[in-house]
């Protein structure tokens, strides 16, 4: 039996793979398809949270009081949910005999309960600074985002002691965190476009119900994250795998042949600053003006761009899987290309209420078309970027985070502070008609 281990020199990326072999060793190696289906289900649990409540934001932006900036404030709840790094790592100086299952469960743990509390408190608010605030969904996304920013330095250590072949099927669960909640969210709808109805000497926008409610969707979500739960401690805690094991000396041993390389090399720079910039636009800048982009052009718009824009990650995964990793220079033109779609998307996020083609169906089609296309390839470029850090071993992949973490703050902050404190982007009155 091939016990290859999964160390920082051979999983050079977790879709990429150096030689496009990945898919084939999935079909052809002897594997435990019961191991395969935990870790899938293990991984889905990771982004889970993040991606399910991302999708809801077609409905939710017109139930919670932030309105068309709920998602800018989203994505900053999550970014401050990195510091669950900073904690993890003092813990583990803390308490140095503590196992790194441990923190996985507790963090599972996190991520469920966040979830199934979300699903009842996500509609009640508090003033701040004498402005209603969606104060527990924050907080709870906040919780939830606990669970994605922690996994890359917490979940991929412990997959080092399996046997290699088991990466692909736990990186098809993290891609499923986000199919899944697209796939639910295209099956829940969003109801359809406001009506305005008379309310006193004004008119209110009365939305239609979708199929289920955001209360249902996120119990759904609470179910499939104790399903990951579950997975993991089966995974950790029975020994019918011991065979799909490696031994701690081994992977570290592995570990400690990788070849160092200098990161101040113009290769490794250029290399971080795209992984800084590519994190900035799909952490931060994308999703905050998403809704000032699709909303003009109905609540179906800005519903299957955030629907089929979430599924572009898995899918861009998946195509890591079965076909080997494009040159660097067809990468490049991938990205020029997409340059012309993501300009439309600024622009019409710009010119919101009143952007170009509204109220056509060429227009809604367009814009829709335009942030599956960017989604898809920045979601893409993310994946060959860390595929390439991946050969730098574990520094390198340290410098890949930082730059990941630090690109998706400034851009999460920067838009923050342009839809909250400028006027940049405009939301207008549904209903404004006085009686």
């Amino acid at each position: 039996m091939d016990h290859t281990r999964l160390n920082e020199e051979t999983a050079r990326s977790p879709c990429l793979s150096e030689n496009g072999n990945i898919a084939v060793k999935m079909m052809a190696t002897q594997r435990r398809v019961l191991l395969d289906v935990l870790m899938a289900c293990w991984g889905m649990g990771t982004w889970l949270g993040i991606n399910g409540l991302y999708v809801q934001l077609p409905l939710l932006v017109e139930r919670l009081p932030e309105g068309w900036a709920l998602p800018a404030s989203m994505t900053v709840a999550v970014q401050i949910a990195n510091i669950g790094l900073l904690l993890y790592a003092l813990l583990r100086r803390i308490f140095t005999r503590v196992k790194d299952a441990t923190y996985i469960y507790g963090l599972l743990m996190i991520g469920a309960l966040a979830l199934i509390l979300n699903a009842f408190l996500y509609t009640k608010t508090a003033t701040v600074g004498n402005t209603e605030r969606s104060m527990a969904f924050l907080s709870l996304t906040f919780f939830a985002g606990l669970v994605g920013c922690t996994s890359s330095v917490l979940f991929y250590p412990y997959l080092r002691y399996f046997r290699e072949i088991y990466l692909a099927t736990y990186l098809v669960g993290e891609g499923l965190s986000g199919f899944i909640p697209s796939i639910l969210s295209l099956i829940q709808g969003v109801g359809g476009e406001p009506e305005c109805v008379p309310s006193g000497n004004f008119t209110i926008p009365v939305y239609p119900p979708a199929r289920f409610d955001s209360t249902v969707f996120m119990l759904v979500l609470g179910v499939l994250s104790i399903a990951s739960l579950l997975s993991f401690t089966i995974i950790d805690s029975t020994r019918i795998f011991t065979s799909e094991r490696v031994s701690l000396t081994a992977a570290v041993k592995d570990e400690e042949a990788v070849q160092q390389y200098s990161l101040l090399h113009p290769k490794w720079v250029s290399i971080l600053l795209l992984m800084a910039v590519l994190n900035a636009l799909s952490n931060g800048v994308l999703p905050s003006v998403q809704s000032y982009s699709c909303m003009p052009y109905g609540t179906r718009a800005y519903h299957l761009a955030v629907a089929l824009g979430t599924s572009a990650n898995p899918m861009a995964c998946l195509a890591g899987v079965w076909l080997p990793p494009v040159p660097s220079k067809a990468l490049a033109a991938m990205l020029s290309v997409a340059v012309v779609p993501f300009v439309y998307i600024l622009t019409t996020a710009v010119m919101s209420p009143s952007p170009p083609l509204q109220h056509q169906t060429s227009g809604e089609a367009l814009v829709v078309l335009s942030w599956v296309c960017v989604l898809a390839v920045v979601s893409y470029a993310r994946m060959w970027v860390y595929g390439w850090a991946r050969g730098g071993g574990a520094r390198g992949m340290r410098a890949c985070g930082v730059a990941t973490q630090l690109g998706s703050a400034i851009g999460s902050l920067l838009l923050f502070l342009l839809v909250n404190y400028t006027d940049l982007f405009t939301q207008p009155d549904v209903c404004s008609t006085v009686i």
